[in-house]
């Protein structure tokens, strides 16, 4: 699959994105890394669902009759396919004024494409989703291909209305023609920080609406003022939400609880606690005192998400999504933090990150260096570095994108160099340049200087001590 963003905020020029296990968006500040993440986001989100025509055609024959069959070209032909690239980017064009909660000149002049690849659809199993209604109701839509040329369609349960059945079809359609889809979608933005800090004061405003709403005399202008202020993003109102449902989600337990325990450890320095009242409190390592967060380094109150994200609810399918990883990091934790993600990647969760940091960047590039073809010394090098396998990388998990300009281009992936990253090369050489000249332009001026200064100085100096 691919997505094409065109004339969107920064990004002005078309910019193509192939999504793989480890997407990087780099690039200076800007130059529209953290919109094309957002909208990324968005397409993944399970909330997202476009609206396709075969479902409202077939709806009512499906809630009557159960099942139908069609050709298999009917959803799967290239003029089938045609037809779902364009209402999925119809319909995401669409959602993004609300996703963003921005006016909608932020999406007039935008063009948005989707491109789906047959193989990817292909390759994955039946579609199955079940839908409950509350109470006992529920129900369950299953798309089967029967054989090579006819596909079925078929429910079972309770099912009240034809419309019931066409959203359902919407949401198979898309699981059909985005088999990403199938994990969660988790966006961890730059303002974690602040608000894992302060997501207490910001669910205050909350509270302010409910008394809105329940006040008999109810105040049109403040209910405004508050509505206005609490305007957030999607990805930074989920996240609210996220720290809010803490309390709950202490009882979970993820498969990659393990590397929560080893960021703690290894990164962090310190434990997390959630009370329940979802209190946020840290306890460092070799301590028993119990601090809250905001007593913590930046590091703590950083990373409180990704920790409780691994902990709780990651698992194999997810889109992990961080806009800048590399917040309040020493470029050493930069590079475990790199090396933890790639664990991710190999261990089934996609990882999307937008970033400015050149050592993550080149962390990952050598992990792909390591990982494709073997090598006389890789096994050494490898252990000499603690650099194990099971953080190496494959060249076709990794897509990599270079923001500049209003547009954005691909950065060479390869078994032989790694991720090739001109734009922070040209940063470093212009600085090592910098540094060169005016070491070497102070030197012939102290050199220049020396003659006289030979002759003079001892004496000086001598007369000095003299007096003294």
């Amino acid at each position: 699959m691919k997505l094409s963003i065109e004339g969107f905020g920064p990004i002005k020029k078309t910019v193509v994105i192939e999504p793989k296990a480890l997407t990087l968006l780099c690039g200076a500040n800007n130059t529209g890394k953290t919109y094309a993440l957002y909208v990324l986001n968005a397409l993944m989100d399970s909330r997202f669902v476009a609206h396709f025509p075969f479902a409202k055609e077939h709806a009512k024959e499906l809630l009557q009759e159960k099942h139908f069959s069609v050709a298999t070209d009917t959803l799967l032909g290239t003029t089938a396919i045609r037809h779902a690239e364009r209402a999925i980017a119809h319909g995401l064009k669409a959602t993004l004024q609300r996703f963003f909660v921005a006016e909608s000149t932020l999406t007039e002049a935008a063009t948005f494409a989707i491109e789906l690849d047959i193989g990817e659809i292909t390759a994955n199993p039946p579609v199955s989703l079940k839908f409950s209604w509350g109470s006992s109701d529920e129900g369950v839509i299953h798309l089967k291909g029967t054989t090579e040329n006819q596909t079925t369609i078929s429910i079972a349960g309770k099912w009240a209305s034809v419309q019931q059945v066409e959203d359902a079809l919407h949401r198979l359609l898309m699981q059909l023609y985005l088999p990403q889809r199938k994990g969660r979608d988790f966006l961890l933005p730059a303002e974690r920080s602040g608000i894992n800090l302060f997501f207490r004061e910001l669910n205050s405003r909350r509270a302010a609406l409910l008394r809105h709403v329940t006040s008999q005399t109810l105040d049109t202008n403040e209910l405004l003022k508050d509505i206005i202020v609490s305007r957030y993003p999607q990805p930074i109102h989920d996240y609210i939400d996220f720290l809010n449902s803490q309390p709950e989600m202490k009882r979970q337990v993820s498969e990659f609880a393990d590397l929560a325990t080893w960021l703690q450890k290894e990164v962090l320095k310190a434990k997390y606690k959630v009370d329940r009242y979802g209190d946020i409190s840290i306890a460092p390592l070799r301590s028993g005192a119990d601090l809250g967060l905001h007593l913590g380094s930046s590091t703590v109150k950083t990373f409180f998400g990704l920790w409780s994200y691994l902990n709780h609810l990651a698992r194999k399918g997810d889109w992990l999504m961080i806009d800048e990883p590399e917040l309040n990091l020493h470029p050493q934790n930069q590079l475990a933090i790199a090396q933890l993600l790639a664990q991710l990647v190999n261990r089934g969760i996609n990882v999307v990150v937008s970033t400015h940091s050149d050592y993550m960047v080149r962390a990952w590039g050598n992990l792909i260096m390591l990982g494709n073809q073997s090598f006389e010394g890789r096994d050494e090098l490898a252990t000499q570095y603690a650099l194990p396998d099971t953080q190496w990388l494959k060249t076709s998990q990794v897509s990599a994108y270079e923001f500049n300009a209003g547009g954005a281009h691909n950065m060479q992936v390869s078994a032989e160099g790694g991720i090739r990253t001109d734009l922070f090369d040209a940063s470093i050489q212009s600085l090592n340049t910098a540094a060169q000249d005016i070491y070497f332009a102070r030197q012939n001026a102290v050199e220049g200087a020396a003659p006289a200064q030979s002759v003079a100085t001892p004496k000086t100096a001598k007369k000095s001590r003299g007096h003294a």
